[in-house]
């Protein structure tokens, strides 16, 4: 059992492009929101009272908004969505990591009207910072370093524990929202996707809400969409957690699902939030994946070449 461990650790790739591209999904997904959305939209008085960040605990105090208390608003949304573009660039990830935790920190703590994203992404990139913690690369576009000596660094194996850790979170948060979607009427009778399709501010709108409402409309639809996607989940968590191509299962369904989830009730910095945290989660299976699809490609005009042989 050490041996395998020990194996597994030693041949984990803690310069992952795949990991670097889900971490800069995640980023960017974050920086829609400010780039969208004045900072006056994200703090919104509750009972007519001005909106008042809460900075009385240790982990608040270090956060942005109250740091910068006293700054305009504005201005502080500003810094976090610079820090956001610096780290959807790649540059070095082994630090950048630690400022993404801190602004995804800051956005978790602050915004008076969430969406869901925020939270997923607080937890997540914590784990991020464990995975990168043996990425010494300037960018992470940049190809995996050819020696190997810095896979016998302690570093190697808290990135290889980060990177199960948020494994596990993905599993829990897949998991535990299927089995809460249980308890609840509408998803235990199949008409749930009905129901939400036509919510007053999260519906179906725009261009393709005719569509969606006559699809969810057919009461085949709303049951399949319903329960697909509890059984979506639920093999996500379980996938997720299982090496090799079965990875890959779980990284289509969670695209697949939450595209779904962007087209039909609009929530999109929740929906590529998700989708950069398992690219991030599936990045082990998926890399060698990817590099096996570009060698095919690069071999096929060769293979082509020597099929039709030399021209005279």
């Amino acid at each position: 059992m050490v041996r395998r461990v020990g194996g597994s650790v030693g041949s984990f790739n803690a310069e992952s492009r795949v990991l670097g591209f889900g971490r800069t999904v995640i980023a960017l997904a974050q920086a829609t929101v400010f780039l969208f959305t004045p900072a006056s939209h994200l703090f919104v008085p509750v009972g007519g009272d001005e909106v008042e960040i809460q900075c009385d605990s240790a982990v608040r105090s270090v956060t942005a908004y109250c740091l910068l208390d006293g700054t305009d608003r504005q201005i502080v949304s500003w810094i976090v969505l610079a820090i956001l573009l610096v780290v959807a660039s790649g540059l070095l990830p082994r630090y950048t990591s630690v400022l993404h935790a801190w602004a995804a920190l800051s956005i978790h703590t602050s915004f008076s009207l969430p969406d869901g994203g925020e939270t997923v992404a607080q937890v997540c990139t914590l784990f991020l910072v464990l995975a990168c913690a043996n990425d010494r690369r300037t960018w992470h576009w940049q190809a995996p370093r050819a020696e190997r000596s810095h896979r016998g660094s302690a570093f190697q194996g808290i990135a290889w524990a980060g990177h199960w850790g948020l494994r596990l979170q993905v599993a829990y948060i897949y998991l535990n929202s299927a089995l809460a979607k249980l308890s609840v009427g509408q998803w235990q009778d199949g008409t749930a996707t009905y129901y939400v399709s036509r919510m007053e501010t999260f519906g179906a709108s725009g261009v393709l809400a005719d569509p969606v409402l006559w699809f969810t409309a057919l009461p085949v639809v709303a049951l399949a969409t319903t329960w697909g996607t509890i059984a979506a989940e639920v093999a996500i968590a379980v996938l997720v957690l299982v090496s090799g191509r079965k990875q890959l299962v779980a990284l289509a369904l969670s695209v697949c699902l939450h595209l779904v989830i962007v087209v039909q009730i609009g929530i999109v910095s929740f929906g590529f939030v998700m989708v950069g945290v398992i690219v991030c989660a599936t990045a082990r299976s998926l890399e060698p994946e990817l590099s096996r699809a570009a060698a095919a490609r690069r071999a096929a005009p060769n293979a082509v070449a020597a099929v039709r042989g030399p021209r005279g």
